[in-house]
């Protein structure tokens, strides 16, 4: 079972959480005129940090653009997760009457490790891989607020709901598939004079795909008309690729000389699609 680390999401949390004790203890208890604000249209601006996880993440054969098949069988794949990794979140939007909002948020993702294992026959029990995958994101929300209870005079927290669409722009790179443990030491996957294990490097990609969100949180009031979101999220970003290309096939002789193969294949893919748990700001202006 895959866990989010407790470090990582307070590493993402505790500076917003901070933020808002600091203003909930020292700054003055909200009082009713922000409530009498809900009547009209708010603008509001966001700012916060989410921990972002992807699980089940398989690359398996793409598009054919008239190359070769990386796996060439519905039965090969390379299945691993991208690990817990850490998102920008920028937003603008408006309160609008009936306790609706709408906003237009950015997201920004940096250097997310993304670590498979391939099934390749012959070539062992272990083909550990890895990547590295940069995203940036457009999304137009919408949220609805519940009416919520106070925990204090004149302090509301508010459960909402919420979802987006818009776009997701990838780029993946450093996608390498390594052979430590073959099923024959001595045949196509030796290991090189100084232990140098075979490897393939495959192409990297990048690309631009529709993107769909869910959310579900509680905004707590905090100082006047600043709050803070704490939601949970579920994202579908379509897909990433690996560019049509060449493949580099990294491999050893039996005189230890190294010698490398290009060859050329269609793309391969996977879903992605990602849980987060966020932690933001909202001002209201």
């Amino acid at each position: 079972m895959h866990r989010i680390g407790g470090a990582r999401v307070w590493t993402a949390v505790l500076p917003l959480v901070a933020v808002a004790w600091v203003l909930a203890v020292h700054g003055r208890t909200a009082d009713a005129g922000v409530e009498t604000r809900g009547t009209g249209i708010v603008p509001y601006a966001g700012l916060g940090m989410a921990l972002i996880h992807s699980r089940d993440t398989r690359f398996a054969d793409g598009a054919d653009a008239g190359h070769a098949a990386l796996y060439g069988n519905e039965e090969l794949f390379d299945a691993g997760d991208l690990g817990d990794g850490l998102r920008f979140h920028l937003a603008a939007g408006v309160r609008l009457p009936y306790r609706l909002r709408a906003q237009l948020e950015f997201g920004l993702a940096r250097a997310l490790g993304w670590r498979g294992n391939a099934n390749y026959r012959d070539s062992g029990a272990r083909q550990p891989s890895e990547a590295t995958l940069d995203t940036r994101q457009l999304l137009l929300a919408g949220f609805h607020d519940f009416p919520g209870w106070d925990v204090a005079p004149g302090r509301p927290v508010r459960p909402f709901l919420g979802a987006g669409l818009g776009i997701t722009d990838y780029r993946l790179s450093g996608y390498v598939q390594r052979f430590p443990e073959p099923d024959d030491l001595r045949g196509p996957l030796r290991r090189g004079p100084g232990g140098e294990v075979p490897f393939t490097a495959l192409p990297g990609g990048n690309g631009r795909n529709f993107t769909w969100m869910l959310t579900a949180g509680i905004a707590i009031a905090v100082y006047r008309s600043i709050h803070l979101d704490l939601s949970y999220r579920y994202t579908d970003a379509g897909g990433i690729r690996t560019d049509p290309g060449n493949i580099a096939i990294v491999r050893y002789r039996e005189d230890g000389t190294r010698r490398e193969i290009p060859v050329r294949i269609n793309e391969t893919s996977a879903d992605y699609r990602t849980h987060a748990l966020l932690a933001a700001l909202r001002f209201e202006f």
